[in-house]
């Protein structure tokens, strides 16, 4: 078997039947400490054969094909820092394959004249001396039952810098994904809030801490977004309903008990990885309603279309709220457990996209009256609320396109306002975004237009929000959410999120953001540094060109 290899770059994406270059047989890579840094092996044969990162025998139910065995080593680094992903793709909005998945299977087969990447990575630890180290990567190659033979060795440079980053938790970056625990459930089939569904959060947890996420995730009512109103796609049914985390139960003697133990466990996990900094409940404003659907209000005298279901013990039924008296001391109660356990000024209240003004804010009044303690954040995809809610929101988070439109306004919030500024994209603009069509310089330009802007962090709607089959058909509602809107991971078999390139790069897009924080703490003349990085990295400083497409609302 001929076969052709070759290294390229960690933001390279390889589309299936693209022409790739195998020319790269040398890489040059730099780190700081407590970093890392990855490259791809591009591999294409001849002939189909089998390709493993592990130890395996990795024979193939097709015959006694040619194996092919990467092994990655650096000097003065053991090779427990050194990880090895085969590449997975998966299929586009426009058909065709694109690379995404860091699979956790050990070997794959490759068909004839198919490439196939390897993700290769070398974490940094903290400790490690700056300086240069030497690396290589050594391809064996057997057929069948044979010995392995030294195909050859790759060389690659590591240059170590006298810079320390910090651990992901006492990031600077704001970093907000929203999780959606109701549909790792279902994914991995198991039981809402079962301790086995814990035991899977908890790896979907450890994956957003090593992203440096700070916020926390409270569904506190049911179907605060009515299911993305998924039930309108009959062409590829897919429930993206999300469930109440409190449990509610009538006594028989008329009262309500609320039991919060659901929310108490998944903090008390979210806590363990660092993420601390912020309980976001979703679920007391903003609640998306579909009233021809039958997904709109339940109780009538409410100002929002909060649904809370209940055991009621004298019946042994489930039923619903129906009025606003029962929502208000719900409410309370929510606020009451947050203050005893002392979280309160964790805790924002948080609002997605809400489309009136004049009912927002009566909205905001009502839940201000009923619980004062409690703080306001807004995703806002409407340049009309920057102006109207400036000095009511603690948490401000625009949507690029608002960003553009009224920078003069938010440029004068920055480092203003009683909380953070984020700002967000979602299934526009067209770039710069985070889809499996899209550049991964995308995602990690993240990081440094943030820190351009001068803002705390980002919030993306998308974590986890897979369609049915997401593993074999990630697109899903396409123009209007492009494919990899959804998700930033895949659900694995074995109870672990699949990581992607799209969260690798992300990652480097943040610690860019740290580095850029760092430089302003330490150089007097920061700024005038930064100017070039600007000029190089984002071509144009004027933040109207950052979204030619200008406002897109979330198409329903």
């Amino acid at each position: 078997m001929n076969l052709n290899y070759g290294l390229t770059n960690e933001s390279f994406k390889l589309k299936y039947d693209a022409d790739v270059s195998f020319e790269t047989k040398e890489i040059r890579l730099v780190s700081a400490r407590r970093d890392w840094v990855a490259f791809q092996l591009l591999l294409k044969g001849s002939e189909e054969f089998v390709v493993t990162v592990g130890d395996c025998l990795a024979l193939s139910p097709r015959g006694l094909l040619n194996v092919v065995r990467p092994r990655c080593v650096v000097e003065n680094l053991p090779e427990t820092d050194i990880k090895m992903h085969l590449v997975g793709m998966i299929e586009d909005d426009d058909r065709i394959p694109k690379a995404d998945l860091l699979l956790n299977d050990e070997y794959v087969h490759v068909e004839k004249n198919v490439v196939q990447s390897v993700w290769i990575e070398i974490s940094i630890p903290h400790d490690a001396k700056a300086g240069s180290y030497k690396g290589s990567v050594s391809l064996f190659i057997r057929a069948g039952l044979e010995d392995e033979r030294l195909l050859d060795v790759l060389d690659f440079s590591l240059e170590v810098k006298d810079v320390t980053l910090p651990d992901p938790a006492n990031y600077k970056f704001h970093l907000n994904l929203w999780q959606h625990a109701s549909n790792i459930a279902r994914k991995h089939e198991v039981h809402l809030w079962s301790d086995e569904h814990f035991k899977v959060l908890e790896e979907y947890l450890k994956s957003l801490a090593g992203l440096g996420q700070k916020a926390i995730t409270i569904v506190a009512s049911e179907i605060p977004w009515a299911g993305q109103l998924c039930y309108r796609f009959r062409s590829y049914l897919s429930d993206l309903f999300e469930y109440n985390m409190i449990k509610v139960v009538k006594e028989a003697d008329g009262e309500f008990r609320y039991d919060f133990s659901v929310v108490e466990r998944y903090i008390g996990l979210c806590f363990k990885y660092g993420i601390d900094k912020e309980i976001e409940i979703i679920g007391l404003t903003g609640v998306w309603a579909d009233e021809s659907a039958g997904y709109g209000k339940l109780a009538e005298d409410y100002p929002e279309g909060i649904k809370v279901r209940y055991y009621d013990k004298t019946d042994g039924r489930f039923k619903f709220f129906r009025t606003g008296e029962e929502i208000k001391k719900y409410i309370k109660a929510l606020e009451s457990f947050f203050i005893e356990k002392g979280l309160i000024d964790k805790v924002v209240v948080a609002a997605d996209e809400p489309g009136d003004a004049e009912k927002y804010e009566k909205i905001l009044d009502t839940v201000s009256e009923v619980a004062p303690s409690f703080k306001f954040g807004t995703a806002i995809n409407h340049v009309e609320f920057i102006e109207q809610f400036k000095d009511r929101i603690n948490v401000f988070v625009p949507y690029l396109g608002c960003v553009c439109d009224k920078w003069d306004v938010l440029e004068n919030l920055i480092g203003k306002i009683d909380g953070k500024m984020l700002w967000y994209v979602c299934c526009g603009p067209a770039y710069p975004n985070t889809f499996v069509g899209s550049p991964l310089v995308e995602s990690r330009l993240i990081g440094i237009l943030t820190a351009f802007m001068k803002m705390d962090g980002f919030l993306r709607w998308n974590y986890t929000v897979w369609p049915e089959r997401p593993r074999e058909r990630i697109s899903y509602r396409y123009p209007g959410w492009p494919a990899g809107d959804t998700n930033f991971v895949y659900p694995g078999k074995d109870g672990r999120p699949i990581l992607t390139l799209r969260y690798k790069n992300l990652r480097r897009g943040i610690e860019d953001y740290e580095l850029v924080q760092m430089l302003r703490e330490r150089h007097p003349d920061a700024e005038k540094v930064l100017e070039d990085l600007w000029k190089l990295v984002l071509k144009s400083t004027n933040i109207k060109d950052f979204n030619p497409e200008g406002v897109k609302k979330r198409e329903e």
